[in-house]
């Protein structure tokens, strides 16, 4: 198997530590097969400003998202950008544990940026989604991907 990886940029370096903590929980939660999205418990890996970064809508705004999805015609549903949504917190712990890919490490490659490695194991192993949202909610701008 090839790595591949994630590349990001911090705009601060402080949050590397709290970005590899939470990958390296989730690694080994992954080797051991014990990934469970409704264990609350992953929350308190994320500070509120990681946490901030995921959908959580109040019982309107999901009210008004599921109307909005409902009248939209199928074909559109899926395209129509008024009805994208960031992820929301289970879903991308859902995410790692369903994609076919063994998370490696996060290395720091400088000051300011580093990269998410992983080894896919299948074709299509479940893309990179969840691995990019993990950056972004500790501030992190994907840079580019190695996707071999």
């Amino acid at each position: 198997m090839v790595e591949s990886s994630v590349n990001f940029t911090l705009a601060d370096p402080s949050r590397f530590g709290m970005l590899q903590r939470v990958f390296h929980a989730l690694r080994d939660a992954k080797n051991d097969g014990a990934i469970d999205a409704d264990d609350e418990s992953w929350r308190s890996y994320f500070d509120d400003d990681a946490l901030s970064h995921f959908w959580n809508p109040t019982p309107e705004e999901l009210a008004d998202w599921t109307r909005r999805w409902q009248a939209t015609p199928v074909e559109k549903r899926f395209t129509d950008p008024t009805l994208e949504t960031p992820w929301d917190f289970g879903s991308m712990i859902e995410a790692f544990h369903n994609g076919e890919y063994n998370l490696l490490r996060v290395t720091r490659v400088s000051e300011n940026a580093g990269a998410l490695q992983f080894e896919a194991l299948a074709f299509p192993y479940g893309g990179t989604g969840c691995m990019r949202a993990l950056v972004e909610c500790f501030g992190g701008i994907v840079t580019g991907e190695i996707d071999t």
